[in-house]
């Protein structure tokens, strides 16, 4: 047997790195996470789930053999470039209404499965609101806590005559606030936060790093994988018409698509309709069959770059509507089965705080596509 010696420390060095590399290149697996809100409150459709239906979920991720996860859990597995299952789920709730140690908790405790539940500590208390006690008592039954700010205002909005250094700091103290309050009423403070209704942007991402938070949940739907942003992770709303049965197993069998670079990285809208650059892994996708979805009375397209390998455009064919919240979605087959999911949220901010610029935390390169690609496009799928 011949064996294989180092013939300096520079090559030795060289073979740790290539392997540390294929360590995390070998990363694989999904998490589809889920955001619920209100349970079994009928005057409140568009977030609410009947607590039947809920029920109805946990009965098929026990009976389909999905592993659900906590959400630090995952959260350290991303960190650390570990492998996910390949079917696994996990179960978060905003808001800490009342219905959800009613309706929704009894069931969570039936099941024995980990959840999260994000806090706005403003509210706690509060008429329809968990108070202190009853949180605490969820923490210590193993209901992980995490933090969705002080007031749930919109973050991304200044208030009017103020300045962008004057909207950082109210944001900073906002988030700092509730930590103070978690810190205080349950002992820790949170690692993960939730943005309220899912808004987040460049300058509020960069917040919550360097406050420390290890990952934030979004409202965009799509799937968590190797290559997920931290900062921005999707989870499947279940709420109004979604929260039945088969939403829920639809969106159980979703896989991710595979986004390494986007343009902008920001959900403001600064053109309406909005220019999507996205560079896609498409080694098991057929890009030629990608549907693209936006809401309202519109339509969107994806074409290629021309000369720039893996980097597609997307458009919709009419300016968005005028509500605050749209999401470009793509659904791609798979080249082995199945569907792949993403989305990307565009927030219509009446005084957004406008600053940094990133491309999942990097300037854009001179080799990545520009706005101004004119003419060097292709259409592709079916949505054309």
């Amino acid at each position: 047997m011949k064996i294989l010696t180092c013939k300096s420390i520079f090559v030795c060095l060289w073979f740790v790195f290539v392997f540390c590399l294929a360590g995390q290149a070998l990363a694989v697996g999904q998490v589809n996470a889920f955001i619920y809100h209100r349970f079994g409150e009928s005057r409140y459709p568009s977030t609410n789930i009947e607590v039947e239906a809920f029920r109805q979920q946990l009965t098929y991720l026990r009976e389909h053999d999905y592993q659900v996860f906590s959400l630090e859990e995952v959260v350290r597995r991303l960190r650390a470039s570990e492998n996910l299952p390949e079917k696994a789920a996990v179960l978060t709730v905003d808001d800490a209404f009342t219905s959800f140690a009613e309706g929704g908790m009894p069931i969570v405790r039936e099941f024995g499965f980990p959840i999260t539940l994000f806090v706005n500590t403003d509210a706690v208390g509060d008429h329809g609101y968990l108070d202190w006690e009853q949180i605490k008592a969820l923490h210590e039954e193993g209901v992980e806590i995490g933090n969705h700010t002080a007031s749930h205002a919109y973050l991304v909005e200044m208030a009017e005559g103020e300045g962008f250094d004057d909207w950082r700091k109210r944001i900073v103290m906002d988030i700092e606030r509730a930590q103070q309050e978690f810190a205080g009423h349950l002992g820790f403070t949170p690692t993960t936060i939730a943005y309220p209704y899912g808004e987040y942007a460049d300058e509020v991402v960069e917040i919550v790093k360097q406050l420390g938070f290890k990952a934030a949940l979004a409202q965009q739907s799509g799937v968590i994988h190797s290559t997920s942003d931290l900062y921005a992770l999707p989870r499947f709303p279940m709420g109004g018409p979604y929260a039945t049965l088969k939403e829920f197993a639809d969106k159980l069998l979703m896989k991710p698509l595979a986004v390494i670079g986007e343009e902008p990285y920001s959900p403001i809208l600064q053109e309406n309709p909005p220019k999507l650059l996205l560079q896609i892994d498409v080694t098991d996708v057929d890009m030629r069959r990608v549907n693209c979805f936006v809401q309202g009375e519109n339509s969107c397209r994806v074409e290629v770059v021309t000369g720039q390998e893996g980097w597609y455009r997307v458009q919709a064919d009419l300016p968005l509507s005028s509500s605050r919240r749209n999401k470009y979605t793509l659904t791609v087959p798979g080249k082995k089965g199945g569907w792949h999911w993403y989305s990307h949220l565009w927030v219509n901010a009446k005084s957004p705080a406008l600053k940094n610029r990133r491309n999942n935390g990097q300037e854009m390169s001179a080799a990545s596509p520009q706005a101004d690609v004119g003419e060097a496009i292709q259409s592709v799928g079916a949505n054309q």
